[in-house]
């Protein structure tokens, strides 16, 4: 079988090689072809994986290629992880937010927005694609900014193969293992609400409930992504834990102050990063040179990960990333990240154990109050019939606003987009908390159709 990766030769190509060419074989998948409009991409961190690839499991075919069709013709999974517009369009989008007064941050609010009008419409073209070349019965693992809206999307215009695909959630469950020191997969949560807005309750070991034990451990809010937040914001939504992002949300005001006042955004710092790593890279001689372009790679990537909300939150993460050797790397287990997600959702569709994930899939009834097409972030069983939200029912009145309040500017969003209406931008702006501000959601939407509007013009007719 084959599986493509959209987007496959980005920040994060040697994890998610890693993760591809460790558990291919057990899922049946013995083609990975990672396509990527990047030439310059390809060159190095496409070699790169190949080497990985090669190292782990030398009878998995592994290609890079910058061609769509090439790369989707008889695929039987896709994963996405495109970033259109590249570092310079989150770079643009963040300074035009700031100079309004408003956050940037690429996943919610206005930030997301106009990534999301970057995005949706490449990825409708690569699903239109898909359709035609890739096998029937194909699934799309959507890992591409802002989840949310980008599922939600392809979902409303009926590619019901699409599942939205986000590590946070999985990583902040690990985070929680570690601190009650119980075994991977031994943490069963309820998760629910949207990609970058969700929430977490009902935590058990083996039947034990240890919602309340790990709300009075004072590690929970210094090695957890909970170190965000307070008790007072957890007592707010009812004793659960909170997905990292609503940091932005309950904190916007101390968060743009801090993204205002600091000199480079975090799209800048991503950018100078990047740059600077790929200047290195093409200056080495490849495949000769592996193990020190795989130092380099990984020192980039340690310095990007431990800086992650660093500028918008004031601290950094308690746990240091340390940059692993070439072998190092290659001798350590998978830890997995959004390839593993996808992974785990294979094994299980066809015919493994049954297991649970937090994906993003239509609502389906499972959290009263939203309509059964709202795509939500939940916890799910998957088994060989695929994807099944847990039944959530009634949540506290103070979530439920909020949660309706994202999922109708999402829709906004999305009618925006695909009608190419700035009014209606607008007005899905305004309504986003992040936001709030008419005349300033005016001009942002201006801002964007007119930075934006060859993506508009290009990919959708």
């Amino acid at each position: 079988m084959k599986l493509c990766v959209l987007g496959g030769t980005g920040a994060r190509s040697a994890f998610l090689t890693k993760s591809l060419a460790v558990n291919a074989a057990a899922i049946g998948v013995d083609e990975i072809v990672l396509m990527d409009t990047d030439r310059r991409r390809l060159k190095t961190y496409g070699e790169i994986a190949r080497m990985i690839a090669a190292r782990i499991d030398p009878d998995i075919r592994l290609s890079v290629t910058a061609d769509a069709a090439e790369a989707l013709t008889n695929a039987d999974y896709i994963i996405t992880t495109i970033r259109a517009g590249g570092d310079a369009g989150r770079v643009f989008d963040e300074r035009a937010c700031l100079a309004r007064g408003v956050l940037g941050q690429e996943t919610t609010g206005a930030g997301g927005f106009a990534m999301a009008l970057r995005s949706l419409p490449v990825l409708l073209g690569y699903c239109a694609l898909a359709k035609r070349v890739s096998r029937p019965g194909h699934l799309i693992f959507n890992f591409t900014n802002p989840s949310g809206i980008i599922t939600q999307a392809l979902r409303s215009l009926g590619y019901g193969n699409v599942y939205g695909i986000c590590d946070a959630p999985g990583g902040f469950i690990r985070q929680l293992e570690e601190i009650l020191n119980v075994q991977d997969g031994e943490l069963a949560i309820d998760c629910f609400g949207l990609n970058h807005f969700s929430f977490f309750r009902n935590a058990t070991v083996r039947g034990r409930d240890v919602q309340r034990e790990l709300l009075d451990n004072p590690a929970t809010f210094t090695r957890s992504e909970m170190r965000l937040f307070t008790p007072e914001q957890v007592r707010f939504n009812d004793g659960c834990m909170l997905n990292e992002y609503l940091y932005f949300y309950y904190s916007r005001a101390l968060a743009l102050e801090r993204m205002q006042s600091a000199p480079h955004t975090r799209g800048e710092t991503i950018e100078r990063i990047n740059r600077a790593l790929e200047e290195k890279l093409d200056a080495l001689a490849l495949p000769e040179e592996l193990e020190r372009a795989f130092s380099l790679y990984m020192e980039a990537y340690a310095e990007r990960e431990n800086a992650y909300f660093s500028v918008e939150s004031g601290q950094r993460r308690g746990k240091i990333w340390n940059p692993p050797t070439l072998e190092e790397f290659l001798s350590a287990p998978d830890e997995g990240g959004y390839a593993a997600v996808a992974l785990r959702f294979i094994r299980a569709s066809r015919g493994g154990e049954p297991c649970r994930m937090v994906l993003s899939v239509p609502n389906e009834g499972a959290i009263a109050g939203l309509r059964d097409d709202d795509v939500v972030e939940i916890t799910c069983r998957v088994d060989r019939e695929g994807a099944h939200p847990v039944r959530i029912g009634e949540i506290g009145e103070f979530q439920l606003a909020q949660i309706q309040r994202i999922k109708s500017f999402e829709r906004g969003a999305i009618r925006a987009i695909l009608e190419r209406d700035a009014a209606e931008a607008a007005r899905a702006l305004y309504l986003h908390p992040l936001v709030n501000d008419l005349r300033i959601a005016e001009d942002l939407a201006s801002v964007f159709f007119r930075q934006y509007a060859d993506y508009l013009n290009d990919n959708m007719g």
